[in-house]
């Protein structure tokens, strides 16, 4: 069988929504790898938020913030920032409203220390305690008092804002794309920040010309809104079970829920185990 080139979104994909690697999809994974097919994270997470666990594993590559950072090998071979003026306006749109927000670089998330406590009550509402909320966070949080002149970032998120995320993309304008959060969470509009032009699709582009591969191998799996743009590039498209259902009419197969041995099975139908 022709070797796959399989990219894996991370949360409710590859890991569950709690931080934790079920124990199927190390299965699957360790299983696929071994038969010699080439893995790639593939997630809206800055590198510096992927899970240790995940980084111990030896994945062939890491496309990471949507596409704004590749690597092939533990080789660094893209990379993508905001230009400076672009962000300052995007600061001073969220400081405007009031909206929690965060910068997410190559070395961890800078925020001020005013979003900082009101990310910790959001998610102190959704039943989470700091602790919890750290191990899903992953990243250092580094705290500035002003934000406009922040260096490297490759992409933002928000939390709670006052306005809607179709508001935010037309006040940002062209520059940027917004998106729903890769998780569902809170009462107001949550969502990730992404310069326009970078995205998972463009990322696994990049990727496979860079090692030579050929687009029929590819396997996109995923289930978040950022995730879409992945299933309609790869030639195959999986969605989990728990994928809303935008995604999962635009998939070729969708498989069970990330706690529900969704990995696995889908590794199984896509013969790759």
């Amino acid at each position: 069988m022709k070797k796959k080139i399989i990219f894996l979104d991370i949360d409710g994909t590859v890991m569950d929504f709690n931080g934790e690697l079920p124990e199927s999809a190390r299965t699957a994974l360790c299983r696929a790898k071994a038969e010699g097919h080439r893995l790639v994270l593939c997630t809206g997470r800055i590198k510096a938020q992927i899970y240790r666990e995940l980084l111990e594993m030896d994945f062939d590559g890491i496309i990471a913030s949507a596409g704004a950072y590749i690597e092939c090998g533990g080789r660094e071979i893209y990379r993508h920032v905001a230009a400076p003026g672009q962000l300052a306006r995007l600061v001073d749109y969220f400081e405007e409203t009031g909206t929690t927000y965060m910068l997410q670089t190559k070395q961890g998330v800078v925020m001020t220390e005013k979003s900082r406590k009101a990310m910790v009550q959001h998610f102190t509402d959704m039943g989470m305690t700091e602790e919890e909320m750290e191990k899903v966070m992953v990243a250092d949080i580094f705290l500035r008092e002003d934000l406009r002149d922040c260096p490297d970032v490759e992409k933002m998120a928000y939390y709670d804002a006052p306005v809607s995320m179709e508001k935010i993309q037309e006040v940002l304008g062209d520059y940027f794309k917004v998106e729903g959060a890769s998780y569902k969470s809170g009462e107001g509009s949550n969502g990730e920040v992404t310069c326009a032009g970078e995205n998972k699709a463009t990322g696994i582009r990049r990727y496979v010309s860079y090692i030579g591969g050929d687009m029929k191998a590819t396997v996109g799996i995923g289930d978040g809104p950022n995730d879409g743009e992945m299933l309609a590039e790869t030639a195959v498209a999986i969605a989990m079970g728990n994928a809303a259902d935008d995604l999962k009419a635009a998939a070729d197969y969708v498989t069970a829920d990330v706690d529900k041995d969704g990995l696995l099975k889908a590794f199984k139908w896509l013969q790759v185990i």
